[in-house]
């Protein structure tokens, strides 16, 4: 078997605003052997940093074997459309897009432009199918109804999306935001907590699932905002979690 390895290129970041979705998602590089695959993309807003901590990877857009996508929304498979590979998604969540059935589940963050273009290079995956040796899909529906993990099954990591959008959600117990059925959040926690070590969550730190249902933060970066609100004095940095 193929020695499998993860990092994470850019870490989620669990914060919300009034304006509307920042998208600070984790966007994540497994290798499996020569397989390089990118677990969600992030937004528009990261390709730069993005295609940065590839690079710093020795790693180019055309590098990459394969985009797992864990739902269809735009802040986890916006920059797909920089990478020449196929692009795989749950079954369920290709037709949630390609039927636009999120414009009746009133879902505004599928990015309706990247359905067409990317409809040709769409792959369907399902729970349980082997994306690379070491490495299961793990079908976590609520959020959309196609939401789906990945479990390198040596490690124990399994990457969520936003089945667990962020630790403060899952230890409460809270569901994430729902288009399909926040019902379905206590059975898929439940479920991750059986499967896995270590969860990767779609807008998080990585974090270890400790006895007790306690858990311990894997990492701690740093986040910091730049904020211009004076011309007549320096920006003011505002950091966050670190």
């Amino acid at each position: 078997m193929a020695e499998v390895s993860y990092r994470i290129l850019l870490t989620g970041v669990p914060v919300s605003s009034r304006r509307g979705a920042l998208g600070w998602c984790s966007v994540v590089l497994v290798k499996a052997g020569r397989e390089n695959i990118l677990f969600d993309t992030g937004s528009q807003g990261d390709r730069a940093p993005l295609l940065e901590r590839l690079e710093a990877c020795g790693l180019a857009p055309k590098d990459l074997s394969l985009v797992v996508a864990s739902h269809f929304h735009y802040d986890h498979i916006a920059n797909a459309e920089i990478f020449e590979c196929d692009v795989a998604v749950s079954e369920r969540e290709r037709r949630y897009a390609l039927e636009a059935e999120y414009l009746a589940a009133n879902d505004p963050f599928v990015p309706r432009a990247l359905v067409p273009f990317l409809s040709s290079r769409l792959q369907s995956i399902r729970d349980g199918d082997v994306v690379a040796p070491g490495i299961r899909a793990v079908a976590l529906p609520g959020h959309t109804p196609g939401t789906m993990g990945l479990l390198l099954s040596d490690e124990g990591v399994l990457l969520t999306g936003d089945a667990v959008k962020n630790a403060w959600d899952f230890v409460r117990g809270e569901p994430p935001p729902s288009f399909f059925s926040a019902a379905a959040a206590p059975e898929n926690y439940r479920r991750i907590r059986e499967m896995a070590r270590t969860v990767v969550p779609g807008h998080d730190r990585p974090f270890h699932l400790l006895p007790g249902g306690e858990i311990a933060y894997a990492a701690s970066p740093e986040v910091r905002l730049d904020l211009y609100a004076d011309p007549a004095r320096a920006p003011s940095p505002v950091r966050l979690l670190g």
